[in-house]
């Protein structure tokens, strides 16, 4: 049974570890959703026909066209509005809360690139 002193009561809050170690999760929730729209956009872009009303599409026009999906798949994935790092988040929270003292040890690349 509940103890009716705790209903309602705000939660503890959270420590130094537990901190770094949301954070962590945050990062690593965000690139994961990054590379699965980086992923998801080449498929897509294997569907298109390579062919214009100027010819086939250059190496180069293939290059350009690879890097601008991967910044439109960036861009998608630090917006949170495709929602996969964000119900990563959800799913995994108790358990990196629970162990926050190994989690907020965990090295995640924070640079600019997903």
């Amino acid at each position: 049974m509940t103890d009716i002193s705790t209903v309602g009561a705000s939660p503890a809050p959270l420590t130094v570890e537990q901190q770094k170690a949301l954070a962590n999760l945050h990062d690593a929730a965000t690139k994961f959703e990054g590379v699965f729209l980086q992923m998801l956009m080449s498929a897509m872009n294997k569907t298109v026909s390579k062919d214009s009303i100027f010819g086939k599409d250059s190496a180069s026009e293939s290059t350009w066209q690879g890097m601008l999906s991967d910044e439109r798949a960036q861009a998608m994935a630090k917006s949170g509005a495709f929602g996969l790092a964000q119900q990563l988040e959800q799913q995994l929270r108790s358990q990196v809360l629970g162990n926050a003292a190994h989690e907020s040890k965990a090295q995640v690349d924070r640079g600019n690139d997903l």
